[in-house]
């Protein structure tokens, strides 16, 4: 029974003519007979009988439309429903972000959902990104922001941007310039176990062994360390691209071409989306938008752009799983 033939009977039972209904709906009667004759055939009774100028409802038909216009309500009802939480969405999402970029989107997301989306809560959970995807698959979380794509088939993951990893050091410390395989080889660190292994994977088949002299999982207290002058580091650019332009830090790009990692955005494959979590999707690939196009996801050339040939990531091997 479809809902456009309820809508004709409805409107026909209203005018008491098959011929005004047509006139009304613009559709040419013959068509209109057709709709009302299915109806009468799928349900296995008559609707209508002859009336003076018209038709008038049987027994049957008068219980069809007093469930019919209620059947239409309740559609348009749902319908109106659907479009007001399409405007203002609803509900609980729980988004997962690996450490180094919690404080860089969170404080600003949190701010933009309460201003524009008063309706959705926003829980951040923060973890590397081995737990992001195991969170993301047991549905501990409904979204999350990762620092490579996913290779799970449970999970559906989205590029948004590329990051470039630098080193961090103590204003005028080193001459500005890049920081070759060699000098990083021999520069002290200060590094957590998870910066340490995705440098490892992302420095693979250059011949660089990372000097790590301290070990710290704190990336607050390695910038104030850094800052300190107690070793160098290397951390994600936007970690600390305000430190930067304040002064307190320096940033230099490893490599001619730079070292960069893989903003995605991961959900898991079998999860129905909401339009709760797609309006944080749609908030957060805004928000990263914008932080690229300040420049705050890697180091400034001299034209602007950030060098992207193949020639520039030679010899890259895939981000390590870890704690970045």
């Amino acid at each position: 029974m479809e809902l456009r033939s309820l809508g004709y009977f409805v409107r026909i039972a209203e005018l008491g003519s098959i011929t005004r209904a047509a006139a009304h709906l613009r559709l040419a009667q013959p068509a209109l007979t057709r709709h009302v004759q299915r109806l009468e055939e799928e349900l296995g009774v008559a609707l209508f009988t002859r009336a003076n100028r018209g038709v008038r409802l049987t027994e049957a038909g008068q219980k069809l439309l007093e469930n019919a216009e209620r059947i239409l309500r309740e559609v348009e009802r749902t319908g109106d429903e659907i479009r007001a939480q399409d405007a203002h969405p609803s509900g609980r999402i729980i988004f997962g972000i690996t450490p180094t970029l919690c404080p860089v989107l969170v404080p600003e997301l949190s701010a933009d959902m309460r201003r524009d989306y008063p309706r959705v809560e926003l829980k951040v959970m923060h973890a590397g990104m081995v737990r992001l995807e195991e969170f993301i698959i047991d549905g501990r979380v409904d979204v999350a922001l990762l620092s490579e794509l996913s290779r799970s088939r449970l999970i559906v993951s989205t590029r948004l941007a590329q990051e470039e990893m630098v080193l961090v050091t103590q204003p005028g410390a080193r001459p500005d310039g890049v920081v070759s395989g060699a000098e990083l080889s021999r520069t002290p660190l200060v590094l957590g176990d998870g910066l340490r292994a995705a440098m490892d994977a992302l420095l693979a088949g250059r011949g660089v062994e990372l000097k790590v002299e301290i070990e710290v999982n704190d990336h607050e207290t390695i910038r104030l360390m850094v800052q300190h002058g107690a070793a160098a580091s290397i951390l994600p650019y936007s970690s600390v691209a305000r430190e930067c332009a304040q002064g307190l830090l320096d940033a230099h790009r490893i490599a001619e071409g730079g070292i960069f990692r893989t903003l995605a955005l991961g959900v898991r494959a079998s999860r129905t989306a909401s339009l709760a979590r797609e309006t944080v999707v749609r908030t957060i690939t805004r928000l990263v938008g914008e932080i690229e196009a300040d420049r705050r996801l890697s180091i400034a050339t001299p034209d602007h752009r950030r060098p992207t040939s193949r020639a520039s990531l030679a010899g890259m091997a895939p981000s390590a799983r870890a704690e970045t």
